[in-house]
């Protein structure tokens, strides 16, 4: 049975026997024992609630640790997938770039063709030029040995 400081303060005792106490000094010592099991009763509530509060906020901090690490697994898996996404981009980024230059080479290379084609027919025609000039001038050259020989 639990005693309370009340059930110090109501216990009635019977009538002293002979070589019994001094009332007054038991009275005196229940109410210093009253008092000091009130204190422990408050105190021992206080600490209860005190504890009740700190297991409040251990538990709240168990829940903030747990969605700590749930952020931080989310965090790990979302850097993990932003890694692969930029590679993925890279890759296809690489790919276009080689591609690009594989066909800006291809119209290089093309270019170059059709300027050696050009280049052999202005060659051509150079040749075909100076032959019909040295034609003229050899016509010409006979024409004056022809004059000069009628003179």
């Amino acid at each position: 049975m639990a005693l309370t400081p009340l059930d110090i303060l109501q216990k009635q005792f019977g009538p002293a026997r002979k070589g019994g106490y001094d009332p007054e000094e038991v009275h005196r010592f229940l109410d210093e024992v009253r008092e000091a099991w009130e204190g422990s009763l408050k105190e021992n509530l206080r600490l209860r609630e005190e504890l009740g509060a700190l297991d409040d906020a251990v538990e709240t901090l168990r829940s903030e640790q747990d969605e700590i690490r749930q952020t931080l697994i989310l965090a790990r898996r979302m850097a993990v997938d932003l890694e692969n996404t930029a590679r993925r981009e890279v890759d296809v980024l690489v790919g276009e770039a080689r591609l690009e230059a594989e066909r800006i080479l291809a119209a290089a290379h093309e270019e170059r063709r059709s300027l050696q084609e050009e280049l052999v027919h202005m060659k051509s025609t150079r040749l075909h030029h100076l032959a019909q000039m040295r034609a003229l001038v050899d016509a010409h050259g006979r024409m004056l040995d022809a004059i000069e020989a009628q003179d």
